[in-house]
């Protein structure tokens, strides 16, 4: 297939990009900044520049395309969720998203893509929840919540052109060179690692890997459609979290972090740490898919450099 990634420079689509072109798709990538992305995008895949702000720009790269992937999106843990901050990070989803879904509209059946994949968060299921959740559960309150339905509604506005829309309710993803995993590993190697609060909140993740097939069956495989959790099938808690990245490492886990250092240093973005959601892939089991990594162990082992 023909597939533009939108947004496919940050964390999840320099891994994903390499995991396609190796399964022989055709990959091109557009972004605001055509030579950036080209040094890290690799020699199999294709770099496009674009304006976010004009869906004009994007009608010549959709056009004759199979698929389109929508990763774009500011990094929602990176500062304090100021007014501002809160109006970026809507901005770079809601206004993104309604930008490609127009630029495919206007687009003609013969030369239209068929396929949208869209990324969300499991911050749709809220931040208290300690029950599992699927894809079967509505949408909680919350800022995080609010921003993920408002996502994934301009999202599958797509479904009215006829395009295959898919929207991925990504968990935190553990790969080797980026994402959340890489900020907790110096304090571990400090000997200074342990949980956040508690550590009984839960913690739902996906192998970077994973998610790549994940991407990958969903444009393969018509029975995709709709929202998809892309999480493993065996979440944890934080203190699990902490315990198996410390055996990994070689290192205690003996330090927790209280929540009220977390609530002074980042006010209301600290939720996202002292809190989490236990997240089933109902729907990608239900269709068939099969994780590699489905356990912390295996995981972390893989991407660490550990496993036998």
């Amino acid at each position: 297939m023909n597939v533009v990634i939108v947004g496919g420079t940050g964390f999840i689509g320099r891994n994903i990009a390499p995991v396609l072109a190796g399964g022989g798709h055709t990959v091109t990538i557009v972004t605001r900044n055509q030579r950036t992305a080209s040094a890290v995008a690799g020699g199999d895949v294709h770099v496009r520049e674009w304006d976010p702000s004009d869906w004009q720009t994007l009608e010549h790269t959709f056009q004759g395309q199979d698929a389109v992937i929508n990763l774009a999106g500011a990094p929602v843990a990176e500062r304090r969720w100021t007014p501002a901050r809160k109006t970026v990070l809507r901005a770079s989803r809601i206004e993104t998203t309604r930008t490609i879904v127009t630029a495919l509209s206007r687009l003609t059946t013969p030369v239209r893509p068929k396929i949208f994949i869209n990324s969300s968060g499991v911050g749709f299921y809220g931040l208290e929840t300690s029950d599992s959740v699927d894809e079967m559960q509505g949408p909680e309150n919350g800022f995080l919540a609010d921003l993920c339905v408002e996502w994934e509604r301009e999202a599958f506005r797509a479904t009215a052109c006829g395009i295959r829309t898919t929207c991925l309710r990504i968990s935190m993803v553990l790969g080797k060179d980026g994402g959340a995993l890489q900020k907790m590993l110096l304090p571990f190697k400090l000997f200074l690692g342990g949980p956040i609060s508690k550590g009984t909140q839960p913690v739902s993740w996906v192998h970077v890997e994973d998610l790549g097939r994940l991407v990958a069956a969903i444009l393969e495989q018509p029975s995709y459609s709709g929202a998809i959790n892309a999480a493993s099938p065996h979440p944890v808690t934080m203190k699990e979290f902490c315990l198996q990245l410390g055996r990994t490492l070689g290192k205690p886990s003996w330090l927790p972090v209280p929540a009220w250092t977390l609530q002074i240093g980042l006010g209301e973005l600290s939720t996202l740490m002292t809190h989490g959601q236990s997240v089933n892939p109902l729907m990608a089991q239900q269709l068939g898919f099969t994780f590699q990594y489905p356990d912390l162990e295996s995981a972390l082992s893989a991407i660490l450099g550990t496993g036998k």
